[in-house]
């Protein structure tokens, strides 16, 4: 009798911290979500910030020098947080995922080429909602490398968001000036495939990031490395072309400037990754693509048409409904 109560109160027990657990890791996970909720707003200032070069700077800007001063002051940033924490610091021959650790260090300078390349043809709005496309190529992959759980609401959701900007991207072609060269067939698939390396370069980024989190890489680290990699590539191309932009201060001074910002959005992804699996947390990467929609139109006077208010609902509304009922573990 006695040895039956005590295999009850251990029974008891065990479920206390199963609960506990259970309780703990969610909250955990709110945490995360609403970390990156409010990163999705500093995405909308660094994405502004990057289309208003081609306002100020249309002169003088060129992609490398932009990367180089950009990454630049996200490597300094991460460099003094880690000095600031005291990090001790993994080399890259340390790491244990380095394949994934090196698609995203130096996929990135890829992924700012093509993403530069495509806001000079593209709307921000156009842009912003194709490179929406990531998160769910992100999903997918999360999928197949990191092995997490597919639900069959992500497939719904990835044929609602393709459709969606499908109708975003086709009122490309109603320029203003139809004789303009971004109005044309070929310009429109050059910027689309400009996008869909940008998505697929991101999309594996954000998996390597999320191996280093596994791995306990601090995003102090992750960070510096981020910016450090881009750097030495965008300097050596400035070198051989003999031209760092030093003579126009803003311009140096701008892109440190989205540096920084970058720093905040990079910092807040990887401390979003620890506690929390990577599909979870895509569908909110959609709100960054409404608030760039309506600031684009109020500041930079860009067209907004009624098929992209009809797409961007049907991507907010598959949002909705992934955080009102999501898929159960």
């Amino acid at each position: 009798m006695i040895n039956e109560n005590e295999n009850q109160n251990y029974n008891l027990k065990i479920e206390e911290v199963k609960v506990e657990i259970s309780s703990t890791k969610s909250k955990k996970e709110l945490h995360s979500y609403i970390l990156y909720v409010i990163n999705q707003f500093i995405w909308t200032i660094q994405g502004l910030q990057l289309k208003s070069f081609f306002y100020f700077f249309s002169k003088d800007y060129d992609i490398n020098s932009f990367v180089f001063y950009r990454h630049l002051g996200l490597c300094i940033a991460g460099y003094f947080s880690i000095k600031y924490k005291n990090i001790t610091m993994k080399y890259p021959w340390q790491i244990k995922h380095r394949i994934w650790f090196y698609i995203r260090n130096i996929g990135i300078y890829i992924c700012i080429a093509t993403w530069m390349a495509s806001l000079e043809i593209f709307r921000l709005s156009t842009c912003q909602i194709l490179g929406g496309l990531n998160p769910l190529l992100t999903i997918i992959f999360s999928v197949i490398f990191l092995k997490e759980k597919f639900h069959a609401v992500y497939a719904y959701g990835i044929a609602i968001c393709f459709i969606g900007s499908s109708m975003i991207i086709l009122n490309e072609r109603k320029s203003e000036d139809s004789s303009d060269k971004n109005s044309s067939l070929n310009t429109l698939f050059l910027g689309s495939f400009y996008l869909f390396i940008n998505v697929t370069l991101f999309a594996f980024g954000l998996v390597g990031q999320k191996f280093l989190c596994e791995e306990n890489i601090s995003p102090e680290e992750q960070t510096f490395y981020f910016g450090f990699y881009t750097v030495i590539i965008a300097g050596t191309v400035c070198i051989l072309n003999f031209d760092f932009k030093w003579s126009n201060i803003l311009y140096c001074l701008y892109s440190l400037l989205n540096g920084f910002v970058f720093y905040i959005c990079n910092f807040l992804n990887s401390v979003s990754f620890q506690n929390i699996e990577i599909s979870k947390l895509q569908p909110a990467s959609y709100l960054s693509t409404v608030f760039v929609i309506i600031s684009s139109a109020v500041i930079y006077k860009e067209n907004l048409y009624f098929t992209d208010i009809i797409g961007a609902l049907m991507i907010i509304g598959f949002i909705i409904y992934n955080g009102m009922y999501p898929p159960k573990s």
